[in-house]
């Protein structure tokens, strides 16, 4: 044999060779699985009650909920149902209160904040206010209840997701009975008051605003 057929025989095993291994490694098993899965998840809801009115949609964001500032008039002088002024009238030594309850239907915690407007017809009105009866403002501007995780805090279940924050106003009989008209409440500036009630009377309105957030 020569040369040359030594080489060409040889090229031919090696070729058996590695066709030989390809089929063998071919025949080799393995373990292999495909696995698939799922979850769901709810949202949460986001839902209020402001003094019986239900918010509970996007939609009731334009609907207000109301209370009677001046539902019950009182004397300052004993509290005691007034009977000096006429029903649904306030005058010097009247005094009162409204309340604001708020309830947390949703299903996470969250705190509440309320905003107070006052608006006057007549700057001169000296009505006062106060969250406690004791501590009197000037105006219901004054009286603003800031947002806290600690005292304004509504959970979404449990005795703590309903409060009732009420509002107390009074027109003392006399300056020397208010905390904030001592010098500028006269018998003249009530008197003026009550003159003007003759023609167009003076009015007194505040606005309670609302501000629920949720907890992080």
């Amino acid at each position: 044999m020569n040369k040359n057929a030594k080489k060409i025989g040889t090229m031919a095993l090696v070729a058996v060779v590695a066709i030989g291994t390809y089929f063998v490694s071919g025949t080799y098993a393995k373990y292999t699985s495909k696995m698939s899965g799922n979850d769901k998840a709810n949202v949460a809801k986001w839902a209020w009650n402001i003094n019986g009115k239900d918010f509970k949609s996007a939609n009731d964001l334009t609907e207000s909920y109301t209370f009677d500032l001046f539902n019950t008039i009182k004397d300052t002088k004993d509290s005691a149902n007034e009977t000096d002024v006429a029903d649904d009238l306030i005058a010097p030594g009247t005094t009162g209160s409204f309340e604001i309850t708020i309830t947390n239907n949703s299903e996470v915690n969250a705190t509440y904040a309320i905003d107070f407007t006052e608006t006057k017809s007549d700057t001169t009105l000296p009505i006062e206010y106060s969250l406690d009866g004791a501590n009197w403002k000037k105006s219901a501007n004054e009286i603003d209840i800031a947002a806290s995780e600690t005292d304004t805090k509504l959970t979404y279940n449990g005795s703590t997701n309903t409060v009732t924050k009420k509002v107390y106003w009074r027109w003392a009989f006399e300056g020397s009975k208010s905390t904030n008209y001592t010098s500028a409440q006269t018998d003249e500036t009530d008197t003026a008051l009550g003159f003007a009630a003759n023609t167009t009377a003076p009015t007194v309105e505040v606005k309670a605003e609302v501000t629920v957030t949720q907890i992080d």
